[in-house]
């Protein structure tokens, strides 16, 4: 293998690609190898599906208790999975891909791309209620950290091989090539950059074609043509819009709770997915649409063929039972079961409108296509990302306008309580907070005490105009800080607060420094973090803070410290990182083996 990998780069260094080419030739090549992953999962998954209601029905005898059971089994199977492999067994797919890219600039075991085939598989296959997009994205996103890995790429790179990962496995699951991109870019990535962007887009095409050419052709879901009866449907959408995202806080608050009740629970850990599968084979007795992750019940809520009672209890249960699932250590995503909800929700508010105003409200099935773009928004917090994913899924592009208004909406109300996507809360309560970033997460380990200057130029508080300006004039630098008698800091003086004195002699010896200070002085403290500092310095239009006494209410003057001196200790701070990360991880290696940037020598 080492040998391949020096053969393939000193090819490219012979060619002189340059470094977006060379990405570009890697994402052709993750993109076929996640493609081949998910035509291998999803065979996996039909096989699991067809043995437990299949097979093992026809040998063991069909009846209401094996339907009850066969969940447990399922999940009884991963016994020696989580016995062996405790930490990746449990770990769920986007959130794990989330951090690996975020926190550790992309590198994950290439193994897991296996563990979690096999297990997802089973857990879907007997009958959990969960999908199977969170587990192809976390399978395309290892197997892409392997081949970037193989090449001995550097970490920068690796997290954008690592997102094209996941933009292939979403795009061969779902036969959506844009929506891959876009899940990648708002959600994996968390920004969007020409650098980054076209080798996700060959990726995702790539997976996509071999997906159309081994996997599935056609959109995943059929629904009727629907039109926009009245400019004024718009507000039943709208309100849709906000009941999707009071609905996505109601999932996402289960979903947080039944992972809450099974890791207090007093068992061994590899037992409680059995746990979890008993309750929704109990469940599934009574309403087998909650099982697995077929869309079939989504079509049929689209079609109309659901009573409004049955879809507000499938909107409930299916809610309890993904929690019972995921929750209890089952292995699945929450994108499908996300769709489901909204599906079922858009269906049952279409029901309402439609018999409340005939005149106005289309028929249900267009509530139910947005509502599944309004739930999902919602509960990952990527509306862009929703409404194209249901957009590809449907091919309707009747119900854009309606869609962009409720996945909007819904995102909002969403973020408005929680103040996160159910990846970002999840990370959260592990201590890792996502959304700063790698850039916030290096500052907030260091603290303006190590950056800050002492040469802070005062001046006292009963200082006379002249002595002000001929302070601020020998002095380098735009700003004076005004002090008392015990260096307490009163305000602060740049020099275009002079400017309206310079031509008025008659007041100038009536004008003391306090006068002309600017009292409201955002200030920190050399215990606070850099962080915390770059965020006071977005909101004031200054190049320095100053630094003062963190004891009690004292505000005696220390230091200041300056924008420039923040950012040098950021980036001095983040090659650091860089260069003990590339000596210690597995991503590392010789840099005469490396392809960055792979010209001949």
């Amino acid at each position: 293998m080492t040998w391949l990998r020096k053969q393939f780069l000193a090819l490219l260094r012979r060619l002189q690609v340059s470094d977006q080419t060379f990405l570009i030739i890697v994402a052709v090549i993750v993109g076929g190898v996640v493609g081949g992953g998910a035509f291998l999962f999803e065979q996996m998954l039909e096989a699991a599906t067809f043995l437990f209601w299949e097979v093992l029905p026809s040998r063991l005898g069909s009846s209401t208790m094996w339907v009850i059971l066969t969940p447990a089994l399922g999940a009884l199977l991963l016994f020696p999975f989580i016995l062996l492999f405790p930490n990746d067994a449990t770990r769920d797919g986007v959130p794990a891909t989330m951090e690996a890219v975020a926190l550790k600039n992309g590198f994950m075991r290439w193994t897991n791309s296996f563990l979690r085939m096999i297990m997802s598989s089973i857990t879907l296959g007997s009958g959990g209620s969960a999908g199977s997009e969170g587990p192809i994205i976390q399978i395309g996103s290892a197997l892409a950290s392997g081949v970037g890995q193989f090449l001995r790429v550097s970490g920068n790179r690796l997290r954008v091989i690592v997102a094209c990962g996941a933009a292939a496995g979403l795009a061969a699951i779902f036969n959506a090539p844009i929506a891959g991109v876009l899940f990648a870019l708002e959600v994996v990535l968390g920004e969007f950059n020409v650098h980054s962007f076209s080798p996700i887009v060959i990726a995702s095409v790539v997976a996509t074609a071999f997906s159309r050419a081994f996997m599935k052709t056609g959109n995943v879901l059929t629904v009727l043509p629907y039109t926009l009866n009245s400019p004024w449907e718009i507000l039943f959408y709208a309100v849709l819009g906000g009941m999707a995202g009071l609905f996505s806080v109601g999932f996402i608050r289960i979903m947080q709770g039944t992972e809450r009740f099974f890791h207090g629970l007093r068992m061994p850990r590899a037992l409680k997915p059995a746990l979890g599968g008993l309750f929704v084979g109990v469940l599934g007795v009574f309403y087998p649409q909650i099982f697995g992750y077929s869309y079939l019940p989504i079509t049929q809520a689209i079609y109309g063929q659901f009573s409004l009672t049955l879809l507000t209890a499938l909107l409930v249960l299916k809610m309890v039972a993904t929690g019972f699932t995921i929750g209890s250590g089952g292995s699945g995503g929450i994108l499908c079961p996300s769709l489901f909800l909204g599906a079922m929700l858009g269906s049952a508010c279409g029901e309402l409108f439609h018999l409340w105003l005939p005149g106005i409200a289309a028929a249900p099935g267009a509530y139910g296509v947005v509502g599944m773009g309004a739930m999902l928004g919602a509960v990952v917090q990527a509306p862009m990302t929703a409404i194209i994913m249901v957009f590809e899924m449907t091919n309707a592009y009747e119900v854009i306008l309606p869609m962009m208004t409720s996945c909007i909406l819904a995102t909002l109300v969403q973020k408005s309580i929680l103040k996160g996507s159910i990846y970002t809360l999840s990370l959260a309560r592990k201590g890792i907070d996502i959304e700063a970033g790698r850039e916030v997460g290096i500052l907030s380990s260091l603290q303006v005490k190590d950056v800050m200057e002492w040469n802070a130029v005062t001046v006292p508080a009963a200082a006379t105009y002249d002595t002000v300006l001929k302070r601020c004039l020998t002095h380098a630098g735009n700003y004076l800080y005004v002090v008392d008698e015990a260096s307490h800091l009163e305000g602060v003086i740049s020099f275009t607060d002079l400017k309206e004195f310079l031509f008025e002699e008659d007041f100038k010896g009536l004008v003391l420094a306090r006068d002309l200070a600017n009292s409201n002085v955002v200030y920190v403290t050399p215990e606070e973090s850099l962080a915390s500092a770059l965020n006071k310095f977005s909101f004031i239009d200054m190049e320095q803070l100053p630094v003062v006494e963190s004891q009690g209410e004292s505000r005696r003057l220390v230091a200041v410290v300056t924008r420039s001196h923040l950012m040098r200790a950021y980036r001095q701070e983040m090659l650091k990182r860089a260069m003990l990360q590339d000596r210690n991880s597995p991503a590392g290696g010789p840099t005469e083996d490396r392809a960055a940037p792979p010209h001949p020598s």
